[in-house]
């Protein structure tokens, strides 16, 4: 009887240690982990007809078609500055309506202006696109609506591009809906040397949207 006592008793210290055991795994706990989400909202934009034809210049005064320039110490315009409904531009950037966020608009030119064909030599004649001093450059100037900006190039402004590869902002809030879904543009030239030789000039420009208060980054083409 008592080798059964012991025998009992040993099974029940059993049973008290293993529900001892199961005491500390239920109040066991982890703290400390990561709960994380990455959103990623859509962006879009739209650009003119005009817009992704090209910025095309011609003479002092013609609008709507390209011609020659002849006058190399003038701002020149671009085909379409005054082309659209009561002399506005279609020249435009919108913001698409499936939008859920505001976007800021940028622009860069991705290179001087090349020579392409003609007296001057291909590949190595340039026109300048950055602005010097009163030495010359392209200018552009923008607005929320296309009849906002003056009927003429303006005399000062700093909005010229700085160089090639250079992002500049052309429109700091592109709502989805509204009025401000619009940003409107005007381009000039004031060909940059004045001696550059007869001839095709030409290089190419992006237009990129960010998510507003983002880094458009480095213009790459």
């Amino acid at each position: 009887m008592k080798l059964e006592s012991k025998i009992f008793l040993l099974s029940v210290a059993v049973l008290g240690a293993l529900a001892s055991i199961n005491l500390v795994l239920s109040a066991q706990e982890y703290s400390g982990m990561e709960m994380n989400l990455t959103i990623s909202q859509p962006i879009c934009i739209e650009i003119s007809g005009n817009y992704s034809t090209g910025i095309l210049f011609t003479n002092t005064t013609t609008i709507g078609e390209q011609y020659a320039i002849t006058e190399m110490d003038k701002l020149n315009n671009a085909t379409a500055n005054y082309w659209g409904p009561s002399g506005g531009t279609e020249y435009w950037i919108r913001a698409c309506s499936g939008n859920t966020i505001n976007v800021t608009a940028y622009h860069c030119a991705c290179d001087d202006l090349v020579c392409k064909s003609g007296s001057c030599a291909v590949g190595v004649d340039k026109l300048y696109v950055s602005y010097l001093s009163d030495a010359g450059g392209v200018g552009w100037a923008n607005a929320t609506t296309a009849t906002g900006v003056p009927n003429s190039p303006p005399d000062t402004t700093n909005y010229y591009f700085p160089g090639p590869d250079s992002y500049q902002m052309v429109g700091g809030k592109l709502e989805p809906e509204g009025d401000e879904q619009y940003v409107y543009l005007r381009y000039w030239i004031d060909p940059r040397p004045d001696s550059a030789p007869s001839g095709v000039y030409n290089t190419t420009y992006k237009v990129r949207a960010v998510e507003i208060t983002t880094d458009p980054g480095t213009c790459t083409c």
